[in-house]
């Protein structure tokens, strides 16, 4: 994460210098100042990506290997709920990955204060608030697969597909768009340039979280049917 944070504001800044140094003399590529805004869309798209792959193959066989190896039955033979032992899978990850996005989020605007002027803080912690709401979906909807499925492989493959179809929906699909944690990030330039407001990131934010408690939910009434 802090790498991935960090590499979209610094190859900004660098960009003009490496086109210069590619070309020779009987060429000019033409690159315009490279701004603030552009390093913050640079920081998202690497975060749009590496990261999401990370949730996944983190949580793949949270709950489908320590099935597989007796690890689940182990503890659900004592006094635990099946709703507890899910939620504690939910929580640990998420104060890993939320902890790599605070991270990997704070060298990016340290690099951008210091490479770039103009840079707007409110904004950026929205966009970030979109990328955590992103990532619980990301985490919730693996464990989903992770409980459905009896191979962690086979669930990591089957989240990662879901994630892409999700994906590709909300940007083709506006009704679905707009109450995604997607449509902030989606909105980035309309946030730093103050179009998009505070009030238009309720409706995203509440459909993540609404997103992340159907895939819990699924998961937890799968679990209760299962014998682990």
């Amino acid at each position: 994460f802090l790498f991935a944070g960090m590499s979209g504001p610094l190859l900004t800044h660098l960009l003009p210098e490496l086109v210069r140094a590619s070309t020779n003399a009987h060429v000019h590529i033409m690159v315009d100042t490279q701004t603030a805004a552009d390093a913050v869309t640079s920081y998202l798209g690497n975060m749009a990506q590496l990261p999401m792959v990370m949730v996944i193959l983190l949580a793949m066989g949270a709950v489908a290997e320590e099935r597989a190896h007796g690890v689940g039955a182990l503890v659900l033979c004592r006094p635990v709920s099946r709703a507890a032992y899910l939620l504690s899978k939910l929580t640990a990850q998420s104060l890993v990955l939320l902890s790599g996005l605070a991270l990997g989020a704070a060298g990016a605007y340290y690099y951008i204060v210091l490479l770039f002027t103009g840079a707007q803080l409110g904004p950026f912690l929205a966009l970030n608030l979109g990328l955590a709401c992103t990532i619980l979906d990301v985490l919730a909807l693996t464990l989903l697969c992770s409980t459905a499925l009896r191979s962690g492989i086979a669930a990591g493959g089957t989240a990662f597909g879901l994630y892409l179809a999700l994906s590709t929906l909300s940007g083709l699909w506006t009704p679905v768009g707009d109450n995604l944690p997607w449509a902030v990030t989606g909105h980035a330039g309309a946030l730093l340039a103050g179009t998009w407001t505070a009030v238009n990131l309720i409706r995203p934010l509440v459909g993540g979280v609404v997103v992340a408690m159907a895939c819990m939910g699924s998961a937890y009434m799968i679990l209760q049917r299962q014998d682990v």
